[in-house]
């Protein structure tokens, strides 16, 4: 067999809304050129309007590039591009100072649709979810005092909405800035077989609850597209006052034969 590419919108979709924010920091890309090597690419940037986005924009497109460019296994070369975008952002803010303090979060996958598995890297609070058998799961860690808190929770120590209202919350223990990398999530290869979905998102999506995102995932669809559609509207819905940047990126494997090349696509 010559191997699996997902098919935009059918197998794989991505988008993103603003919210309520007066800018966009959030930037995802795909790459479904090489067979069984899909790569799917998240980023939330920091920094304001003009260091957040940048930030997001040229980690995604120093990731990918650095991915492709270097031989080694999935593991190595995940590794090798999450260094890459970093040594980017780095780079930029030497030779333009005015943007110190920007940065980004990072999560991405890299999937092999014939062996039905997937390898991740992320660094910082965007969640990679993994929804099977009518769960979702959350694959990634939450390098951030939100998952703190939400332990907190989980033993009778502080209420949900103490948890809700604590004004750091959003604070990252680990981030892309040109700096160290503090903390580095790297797994696989982890099972994603076919009637699984995986959810990439940035933290616009924390707008809905687990249940209210399984219950979007657990309707029938015949594309991705329509799912990510989905969730942003629920999203939209809610209302929120200061609603964040939302990004969505959903992918499955079908039950078909290798579809014809894809090529290369970001946002």
């Amino acid at each position: 067999m010559a191997g699996y590419q997902l098919t935009l919108d059918e197998d794989y979709s991505g988008n993103r809304i603003q919210g309520a924010r007066s800018y966009q920091e959030d930037d995802f890309g795909f790459d479904s050129g090489k067979p069984d090597d899909f790569l799917m690419v998240l980023a939330d940037g920091m920094g304001g309007h003009k260091g957040g986005a940048q930030a997001s924009s040229m980690a995604i497109e120093a990731f990918m590039d650095a991915y492709y460019r270097v031989e080694g296994s999935v593991r190595e070369r995940l590794r090798y591009a999450l260094i890459a975008a970093n040594r980017r952002i780095a780079d930029t803010v030497e030779t333009q100072p005015e943007l110190q303090g920007m940065g980004c979060t990072l999560v991405a996958v890299a999937i092999n649709p014939s062996l039905q598995q997937l390898e991740w890297i992320s660094v910082g609070d965007s969640p990679l979810w993994i929804y099977s058998k009518g769960r979702l799961k959350r694959l990634n860690r939450d390098h951030s005092k939100r998952a703190e808190l939400q332990k907190q929770v989980e033993k009778g120590e502080i209420s949900a909405e103490q948890a809700a209202q604590d004004p750091e919350r959003n604070a990252l223990y680990s981030a892309l800035t040109g700096g160290n990398i503090d903390l580095i999530d790297q797994v696989g290869p982890y099972e994603f077989v076919t009637g699984n979905r995986l959810l990439l998102a940035s933290d616009g999506l924390f707008a809905l609850s687990k249940q209210e995102i399984e219950q979007v995932l657990a309707q029938p669809a015949d594309n991705m597209a329509t799912v990510v559609n989905a969730l942003f509207r629920m999203v939209e819905r809610k209302q929120r006052k200061g609603q964040d940047n939302t990004t969505v990126l959903v992918a499955r494997i079908p039950e078909l034969s290798p579809p014809p090349f894809a090529g290369k696509i970001s946002r």
